[in-house]
């Protein structure tokens, strides 16, 4: 049988280290849900660092903001994913087995506590969430037809950025659309280039690449 996990990411907000540990994610329990434990895989981002807690947790029926506050209810392990980008919270099933039997030494995180929701809220937290689903849409409307040849072309160009960003540690590259969704472009291998992420903040919007 399948499992269903509970994805939650944590960018520096504290690191969930053992049973009644208390967090918050931005989506709720699905219906029928409320009252189950999941297995959860918690990523917290901190820079460079990318941990992963192994756990399982449960909605306490509490609500913080927007947001939905849970309760770890049985505790694994922590394991250091050194870097590796490919893991996040909208990665796919596939990535989220492989993240739960993954078989790395668990860190000794003694002395490491977890402050409550309440104390590291963050209550805009949801902008960027906002824009991530406006810019799925955008892919899923400007895709246009891919040949074999193209697929393997935009897959090579998220390879070629993962296997940078794992050698930095962090997300040093990303895969930049010259002619940007939003003006129109699409998302098609002659539109695509790896570029750094600096670059890519820097351009924004606009419709030339600051390399060139």
């Amino acid at each position: 049988m399948e499992l269903k996990f509970r994805v939650i990411q944590s960018n520096d907000r504290g690191l969930i280290t053992k049973q009644g540990d208390r967090t918050y994610a931005r989506r709720g329990p699905a219906k029928g849900e409320e009252t189950l434990e999941l297995p959860t895989l918690f990523i917290w981002v901190s820079g460079k660092d990318r941990y992963l807690a192994r756990c399982w947790t449960q909605w306490t029926g509490e609500r913080l903001g927007d947001d939905f506050i849970y309760v770890v209810s049985w505790f694994r392990d922590v394991i250091d994913l050194h870097g590796d980008t490919r893991y996040h919270q909208w990665c796919s099933k596939q990535l989220r087995s492989e993240l739960w039997t993954l078989e790395r030494a668990a860190l000794d995180l003694a002395g490491v506590s977890c402050p409550p929701p309440e104390d590291v809220y963050e209550a805009d937290r949801h902008k960027s969430a906002i824009y991530l689903q406006r810019r799925k849409q955008r892919l899923r409307e400007q895709t246009p037809a891919l040949s074999p040849e193209d697929k393997e072309l935009i897959e090579h160009a998220y390879g070629q950025r993962d296997r940078l960003n794992e050698e930095a540690g962090f997300i040093e590259y990303h895969v930049d659309h010259i002619i940007p969704l939003a003006k129109g472009g699409a998302h098609h291998p002659a539109n695509l280039q790896v570029i750094s992420a600096r670059d890519n903040v820097r351009k924004g919007a606009k419709v030339r690449s600051p390399i060139e």
